[in-house]
């Protein structure tokens, strides 16, 4: 390929790249600014929605200890008998409420169960009295968080926002890499190269690309309105570029996972999120350290006519002490335990933790799984032993949705992904801004085109008049 030929195709290339940047990036705006807003205040969600809902999660502070989990559980179950609670926080915290979620019924049992009015219960932990139930589907100034979430999920209209803002989150995800190619320094133009004529001295020497491509990095400060539009547009796009891409597709990976789960499949040996792991990281006996932790942990039944060896009053101790078990003999640290819960068909408990080397408190937490009858572990899965395309996946998601990091680096994380939401909407608004001023210079420029065009003939026709 000649340099006129390849010039010609770089520039059409890029013709066509502009145009599809251009008018993908008008028919996300509106989506990826409501996008961008919500998200940031959704990286404080959790300290927002307590704001928010402070009658419940909010109590005052009191000198006496605390009731032990299981007593608050079972004071919930007494209250509402016609429901499932079979999770359990492990830790409580001075100041609010002791929470409790609804089991959500699914399958055959969702048609044998009635539906609860609500999704939570909140308790109060020095002395065990309900403080009241939550809705989050209600339309409720305590809600006004989930309202947020759902609307930057699925725009509250469901299903059908969720595959709207799926193929949204696909354009953009394109577009990152569009973009990015724009902000490239243009290719020489072949043609005007061949007119011009070798000069008798030697020619200056071009810039190096990276000079070239530098000032799309920089913002200029004392400039126009338009300029600093443009300069905020490429700046941005490409300070942030990496964050902004795992953003675009991992919200492909929440709300599209027919075109995200096949593409992971093929380039990272994603093995879905809802398969089963049975890799690494577990164990399925019982080792003699195991043995000595269990005599150490004695049963406490609270449960009548009860005679396993892991309870509900003891739950949590037990699992504990044993994940951290599992955890010493594999090099690793116990942070945080996250919840337990009660399997009861298997007749397991089941406990979700974060060590030091884990992604996140979510998606690539660990867990451990022991017999309620014998104690003994049945399985044992650490986050960080995921394949390495689930880990990649963890690491999307939870950079997504800031779980990570604990204390000052969490809340560090917290204010960065909250300029990140600001930033997709200022990129948009910016987009949208430069879309309407060259608009306007192109059609300014026909019309003075045109009146040019007019008063020539004009002039012409009052000189044949004469």
């Amino acid at each position: 390929m000649t340099s006129l030929s390849f010039s010609s195709f770089a520039s059409n290339l890029r013709r066509i790249c502009l145009w599809i940047h251009r008018y993908t990036g008008l028919v996300m705006a509106g989506f990826l600014i409501m996008a961008g807003i919500t998200g940031s205040l959704l990286a404080f969600h959790e300290e927002l929605d307590d704001m928010f809902n402070y009658k419940l999660a909010q109590i005052e502070r009191q000198d006496g200890p605390q009731l032990p989990i299981a007593t608050l559980h079972d004071k919930v179950i007494a209250a509402y008998p016609e429901y499932n609670f079979s999770s359990m926080p492990t830790s409580l915290e001075a100041d609010k409420s002791a929470v409790f979620s609804v089991d959500r019924a699914r399958g055959q049992s969702a048609k044998n169960q009635p539906k609860a009015p609500f999704q939570e219960v909140y308790v109060n932990p020095y002395n065990g009295d309900i403080v009241g139930t939550r809705d989050k589907d209600a339309w409720a100034w305590r809600n006004t968080m989930w309202k947020v979430f759902w609307l930057h999920r699925d725009l509250l209209l469901g299903d059908i926002g969720k595959l709207l803002l799926g193929l949204i989150a696909l354009i953009w995800t394109i577009n990152c890499f569009i973009g990015f190619y724009l902000t490239f320094p243009r290719a020489i133009n072949g043609k005007k190269a061949l007119q011009k004529t070798v000069p008798k001295t030697t020619p200056k020497k071009r810039a190096s690309f990276i000079k070239r491509w530098l000032p799309a990095w920089k913002i200029r400060r004392k400039t126009n309105t338009f300029k600093l539009n443009y300069d905020l547009h490429h700046a941005f796009g490409l300070w942030l570029w990496l964050m902004l891409f795992v953003i675009a597709w991992s919200s492909v990976g929440f709300n599209l996972k027919s075109v995200y789960q096949p593409v992971m499949q093929v380039l990272v040996g994603f093995e879905g999120r809802e398969g089963k792991r049975e890799e690494k990281g577990k164990s399925k006996t019982t080792d003699k350290s195991s043995e000595q932790a269990m005599s150490a942990v004695a049963p406490m039944s609270t449960e009548t006519g009860s005679n396993t060896f892991v309870n509900k009053a003891n739950s949590i101790a037990y699992l504990t002490e044993q994940a951290h078990i599992a955890a010493q003999k594999n090099g690793v640290t116990v942070q945080q335990t996250l919840g337990i819960r009660r399997l009861t068909e298997e007749g397991q408990w089941q406990m979700r933790f974060k060590t030091d080397k884990d992604v996140g408190t979510h998606g690539g937490a660990s867990s451990i799984t022991v017999s309620a009858a014998t104690g003994k572990v049945e399985k044992v899965n650490f986050g960080y032993q995921s394949a390495f395309g689930n880990k990649i996946d963890q690491w999307c998601s939870t950079l997504h949705m800031g779980h990570i990091g604990q204390g000052n680096a969490h809340l560090l994380y917290q204010i960065f992904l909250a300029m990140i939401g600001l930033a997709v909407a200022v990129l948009s608004a910016t987009g949208v801004y430069l879309w309407v001023k060259a608009r306007q210079s192109r059609l300014k420029q026909k019309l003075t085109i045109k009146n040019k065009f007019s008063n020539h003939y004009g002039k012409l026709a009052i000189k044949k008049q004469l």
